[in-house]
């Protein structure tokens, strides 16, 4: 019935500006959601809270942590995006692949049954265009704490770990690990951002689950890992 009702109202842009207007309200008044122009946020988005969503950007299909937000131009599909994260502008997701290496030709229609041209050679798939979905049933995962910088290209099944740091202009093609530093195209590891006890308890204490009102309490601790990490190790991980 829900779908139904979906479908009736996409069919209509006259429908689909009335249910988008009341939807952007609706987010604004429960969830705290901020919204720049011409910013627009699907249908099937789930937004746990207190998001923000820039100029002409865009996301759908996704799930959105608490405190995330998204900057200008950035176009975000099928991804999950933890808590507390930073995607910067013109972020964008790149969907399906092309064989490289044995194959002839990369067309599609040596490779794949259903093709943009309407045709094919092929009698089955013979080439896996599109990775497999996450557990989540999202093609790309961003873990918490993430920050993305600008232009950055995101290819299909990645997965980059909670704090993370992706540089300006660098391609994706493999998943990061937690709070490593990664740059370039395609993106490679530069460096971890802190040291290896430091980040084993930042992934066990997972600050990020906690109650907004113990960030805000401990906000100040949060300038200085050494601090942070010295801290609550003394005080048993309140």
């Amino acid at each position: 019935m829900v779908n139904t009702i979906k479908k009736w109202v996409l069919s209509s842009s006259v429908l689909t500006k009335v249910a988008v207007f009341f939807r952007r309200i609706y987010l604004k008044k429960s969830k705290g959601i901020t919204y720049q122009k011409n910013a627009f946020i699907g249908f099937s988005v789930q937004c746990e809270g207190k998001n923000g969503f820039g100029k002409n950007s865009a996301i759908v299909s996704s799930k959105i942590g608490y405190g995330s937000y998204i900057a200008e131009g950035a176009k975000l599909a099928k991804v999950k995006i933890g808590r507390y994260c930073s995607i910067g502008p013109r972020v964008n997701c790149i969907f399906g692949k092309h064989p490289s290496n044995t194959f002839v030709s990369t067309h599609p229609s040596f490779f794949a049954v259903k093709t943009p041209v309407g045709f094919t050679y092929a009698d089955q798939q013979y080439f896996e265009e599109f990775a497999p979905k996450h557990e989540d049933q999202q093609s790309i995962t961003i873990g918490n704490d993430v920050w993305i910088g600008a232009n950055v290209s995101l290819m299909d099944g990645v997965r980059i770990g909670d704090g993370a740091i992706v540089a300006a202009n660098a391609l994706v093609t493999k998943d990061v690990e937690p709070y490593t530093i990664v740059g370039g195209v395609p993106a490679k590891p530069i460096k971890k951002r802190f040291e290896d006890d430091e980040i084993d308890f930042l992934l066990e204490f997972k600050w990020w689950d906690k109650p907004e009102s113990w960030i805000r309490e401990n906000a100040p601790k949060f300038r200085n890992v050494k601090d942070f990490v010295g801290v609550l190790k003394s005080k048993g991980q309140e």
